[in-house]
């Protein structure tokens, strides 16, 4: 007999309201990262988004991006409805990229992710997805008022800032990738971000760091 169909976690009004966050910080994140976002949920309240996802669950919660450079590339954002990220899941987005037609893509999910999916990521070939814990988006790091303005530099501007202070790239201070900042913007090795840093003496100050893997 064939199997039975999967049947969809009841959401309750604490769990909708942590995803209403969450998906409003993805939101943001994806304008960060350049990407105009397609999504005809946004205006809702959070009384509308409950009474709207409380039913359908998390599959409806997606969010695709497009850039919005001559690049025109896509992503989208996954809300994965298991307490874990397991194989299946992954395998399951992988499916769900090839419909969006994007090689990018963010899942989240509320509980850890299995050594099996984190290996069957890792060892993708064309396809990228980044994995983020429903907790982290609650708030956008971006936002909080110990974090500093950042700003990703385009390779020509990094080229520019190089050869103006006669640098290597290995001269520049570094940030790691999985820097929580570094993750919001999506940052991979060998990027080059400046930052706005506020000094009671000069007013603001800049410096650039170069993420590391």
């Amino acid at each position: 007999p064939p199997p039975p169909p999967r049947r969809r976690p009841m959401l309750s009004d604490e769990n909708l309201e942590r995803l209403f966050r969450a998906r409003r910080t993805c939101r943001e994140m994806l304008n960060a990262r350049g990407y105009e976002v397609q999504d005809s949920h946004a205006e809702l309240e959070l009384k509308q988004f409950k009474d709207t996802f409380k039913d359908e669950g998390q599959a409806g919660m997606f969010l695709l991006g497009m850039k919005t450079d001559e690049s025109k590339e896509k992503i989208v954002v996954f809300f994965c409805e298991d307490e874990k990220l397991k194989t299946d899941g992954v395998k399951r987005c992988a499916a769900n990229m090839i419909t969006y037609q994007t090689k990018r893509a963010i899942i989240v999910v509320d509980g850890p992710v299995t050594p099996a999916a984190g290996k069957e990521i890792a060892e993708m070939d064309k396809l990228v997805i980044e994995v983020f814990l429903l907790a982290e988006l609650l708030v956008n790091i971006t936002k909080h008022r110990y974090v500093p303005k950042h700003s990703v530099l385009t390779a020509k501007e990094k080229k520019t800032l190089l050869k103006k202070y006669n640098l290597k790239e290995t001269q520049l201070p570094r940030m790691n990738k999985l820097d929580p900042v570094s993750r919001f913007y999506g940052l991979t090795h060998g990027q080059v971000v400046k930052i706005y840093r506020a000094s009671e003496t000069a007013g603001t100050y800049i410096t650039y760091r170069i993420v590391f893997e």
